[in-house]
């Protein structure tokens, strides 16, 4: 099985290119409520001419934590399992977030907190410190940048308040994403609690 690289490398030509298919990572998805008031807010902005292109299906939406690699043919296979059991000693009692601007990047369209998601950035912290101790801490990048993604179409459009739109994480799941099918599958989940 073989890694592919960043898409800055230089290409050795189209019959060596492989595109990824699989993409694995750690997620936080949004709860029922919170779904429902985003579709209203993606209805409303695409109507209002304010986000680019097309809305991010329902279930679909999350914040990324950690990114776990794209791969072209098939995740590593110990990858799941290490990853699912770093998972699991993660200890931590719910957490509110709350998101409340718009836009103001340059690409796919985000919602982001003005406060900065200090309690999300302390989970993460948490949920580092456990992959790193289950050997993977390649799988471990240092920059996080709290978001959800509302549309992956290319825009300019300048940050804006909105209502705030929060919810309480109660569970967070790793992810398999089919490259350029639109699907996810979840291949794990975990409860937060102390």
């Amino acid at each position: 099985m073989r890694r592919i690289l960043p898409p800055k490398q230089p290409s050795l030509g189209a019959e060596f290119d492989i595109e990824p298919s699989r993409r694995l990572f750690f997620a936080i998805r949004p709860d029922v409520g919170a779904t429902g008031r985003l579709t209203c807010l993606m209805e409303r902005l695409r109507h209002d001419g304010i986000m680019p292109g097309r809305s991010v299906e329902p279930d679909r939406l999350h914040i990324t934590l950690h990114h776990l690699g794209d791969f072209d043919d098939q995740i590593p296979p110990s990858l799941v399992p290490t990853a699912s059991m770093a998972a699991a000693t993660v200890r931590m009692q719910p957490l509110g977030v709350a998101f409340d601007r718009v836009g103001g990047t340059i690409g796919p369209f985000p919602l982001r907190a003005s406060d900065g998601s200090i309690a999300l950035r302390m989970f993460r912290q948490t949920l580092s410190e456990a992959l790193i101790k289950a050997g993977l801490r390649r799988h471990v990048a240092s920059a996080f940048n709290p978001h959800m993604t509302l549309s992956y179409d290319f825009g300019d459009t300048p940050e804006q308040p909105i209502e705030p739109i929060d919810w309480t994480i109660r569970e967070f799941v790793l992810i398999e994403s089919l490259l350029g099918k639109h699907e996810h599958i979840e291949r794990d989940c975990w409860s937060l609690r102390r």
